[in-house]
C-alpha cells in the first residue's frame, strides 16, 4: 500500500468543483453533495443551519468527505468542527467567490444574505483513502492517516 501525502489529498479536493459529505444522524445515513474550498490546507464547507447535514453534524460530528471521481477514488474520514457562520469568515467568502465563478454561482455565493445563518465547517481528517489503475491494470491503493499529535 503506497502512502498518500496529504498535500495531494488536499490539491484534489480544491479542484474539484463538487465533493459529497455523508453524515449519520437519527434516520440514518446521509450523503449530499456540497461545494467546498481548502485553506490552509483544511478541507471547508458551509451549509444551512437547518438542513440535515448540519443537523446529523451537531449530534454526531464524524463525517466522510468523498470526490465524484469515481475512476480515481478519494475518501476522507474525520471530524466536522464547526466554525462559525460565513459572515466571520471573509477568508472563506472570498475563496469561495474565486473558485465559483460559473454564470450561476453568485446566486448560492456567500457574499449574499445567506452567509449571514450559514454554517461553516472545517474538516479534521482521521484517515485518507485513494485508489486508481496502475499500468498493469490493478488497483493501487495509496492511505493517509493522521498523526497521533493531532
Amino acid at each position: 500500500m503506497a502512502e498518500l501525502e496529504w498535500r495531494t489529498v488536499a490539491d484534489r479536493f480544491e479542484k474539484a468543483r463538487n465533493w459529497w459529505v455523508h453524515t449519520t444522524g437519527p434516520a440514518g445515513p446521509h450523503a449530499v453533495p456540497v461545494w467546498g474550498v481548502v485553506l490552509a490546507e483544511t478541507l471547508t464547507f458551509y451549509g444551512d443551519p437547518e438542513t440535515v447535514r448540519s443537523r446529523n453534524l451537531a449530534s454526531d460530528p464524524r463525517l466522510v468527505v468523498t470526490l465524484e471521481d469515481g475512476e480515481r477514488p478519494l475518501i476522507v474520514h474525520g471530524i466536522a468542527h464547526r466554525t462559525g457562520r460565513a459572515s466571520e469568515r471573509p477568508d472563506m467568502v472570498k475563496a469561495y467567490q474565486e473558485k465559483y465563478r460559473w454564470k450561476h454561482d453568485a446566486d448560492y455565493l456567500l457574499d449574499t444574505d445567506y452567509a449571514a445563518q450559514a454554517q461553516t465547517y472545517e474538516v479534521e481528517p482521521g484517515k485518507a483513502l485513494a485508489w486508481e489503475v496502475t499500468a498493469l491494470d490493478r488497483w493501487e491503493i495509496s492511505r493517509w492517516r493522521a498523526k497521533a499529535q493531532r
